[in-house]
């Protein structure tokens, strides 16, 4: 397998050493690595060697990361050290956390954290847009009068006084140190070496397992990972098309990107691209039939080809179906005998629709006849 010189580079900043492989209680595969964090709480001093376990699944596939440790969450002898575990997916996205027996978080004067608090701290921790990654531990210092000139809040206290009230939905009550500084340890600098460890696995049945996963995250990591590093490998033709029908619209954009290099021969791509649109959300699949449109010399086959699913389609993609045919001023047989067959359906928007491009073509007798018996039954429609 190609891995890029990035990847390597990250791997090799990453992990200092390995531990050769055990396996947890659960009999996953496990591995520790070494790496270097600096405390987010005090980021000027030395960074510290941490160990990190990566478990695996049967397949070898990285699942999980976990990082124990202990801390202190602000700069006085107010709070109490925080002793935790975080647990990460395999792409380094925060997944929980645990604590040991008997030592809860806790908040103001050593209050333990309820189980509301660790619902929200939850969501805290697994918001990566959270705006706590833009506010240092001492924008938490000032008060809240000098930020925003707020004053004489109610429920506002000596402890809950340093949290802005712009950052109060973003932090546990009475924990904001505690919730800025694990949010830092899960979200911060710790992702992109979890993610490197990760890239040393990225051989293509790993790919393949995150192309077809459920997580819309990994789905997103491995599509990107093989238009940077695999564009054109057949291999990952498939579980791109799944994606492509099942996807988002960010996601089948994406997907379209790849498969138009992976699949040089343009009447295959179009076949399979036909085939996906009818599956598709109808809502999506004019994505499909807008790329197509884009191209200036689309083969016979593939006009035939749409004409093929214009009874599977509803009105909007046979709309432009039938414009795609008129802007090329193309007609077949196979063609007129596709839309004339959409004058017998229940849909009579789509029946009209249908009769107004067989009105542009120069039509056989009874192809003709057929035309003007549905124009006069709905005459006092059209």
């Amino acid at each position: 397998m190609r891995i890029s010189v990035a990847c390597l580079v990250l791997a090799l900043l990453t992990c200092c050493a390995h531990a050769e492989t055990e396996e947890d209680n659960q009999g996953r595969p496990k591995s520790v690595h070494q790496i270097q964090l600096a405390d987010p709480v005090t980021p000027t001093a030395p960074a510290k060697v941490h160990e990190v376990v990566q478990f695996r699944d049967p397949n070898g596939f990285p699942v999980e990361y976990t990082l124990s440790f202990v801390t202190h969450v602000c700069n006085d002898d107010q709070c109490l050290p925080v002793e935790v575990t975080l647990v990460w997916d395999a792409l380094g996205y925060f997944k929980r956390l645990t604590y040991p027996p008997g030592k809860p978080l806790t908040k103001k004067e050593h209050v333990p954290f309820t189980t509301e608090d660790y619902a929200k701290l939850d969501r805290i921790l697994k918001d990566r847009s959270s705006i706590l990654r833009g506010w240092t531990l001492a924008f938490l210092d000032e008060p809240l009068e000098t930020i925003g000139g707020i004053d004489g809040i109610d429920g506002v206290d000596a402890m809950t006084a340093p949290t802005p009230t712009t950052v109060r939905d973003s932090v546990v009550e009475d924990a904001a140190y505690t919730s800025w500084a694990l949010w830092h340890w899960a979200n911060g600098e710790i992702v992109p070496k979890l993610r490197g460890i990760t890239e040393e696995k990225c051989a293509p049945r790993y790919l393949q397992h995150l192309l077809a996963s459920e997580d819309r995250r990994h789905a997103d990591y491995a599509l990107e990972y093989v238009i940077e590093h695999h564009p054109s490998d057949t291999q990952f033709v498939e579980n791109v098309f799944r994606i492509l029908e099942n996807g988002e619209r960010e996601q089948i954009t994406r997907s379209l990107e790849f498969l138009g290099q992976a699949m040089p021969n343009k009447q295959k791509l179009h076949a399979r691209l036909i085939e996906s649109c009818v599956r598709m959300r109808a809502s999506d699949c004019p994505m499909i039939l807008q790329k197509l449109a884009a191209e200036p010399d689309l083969p016979a086959t593939t006009l035939e080809a749409l004409t093929g699913h214009l009874s599977e389609l509803p009105y909007f993609p046979i709309h432009l179906i039938l414009r795609m045919l008129e802007q090329r001023k193309f007609a077949s047989e196979k063609t007129i005998s596709e839309v004339a067959a959409l004058l017998d359906g229940d849909d009579f928007f789509i029946a009209r629709r249908a009769c107004e491009h067989l009105t542009q073509q120069d039509l056989d007798t009874g192809m003709q006849t057929k035309v003007d018996a549905f124009r006069e039954k709905n005459r006092d429609r059209l």
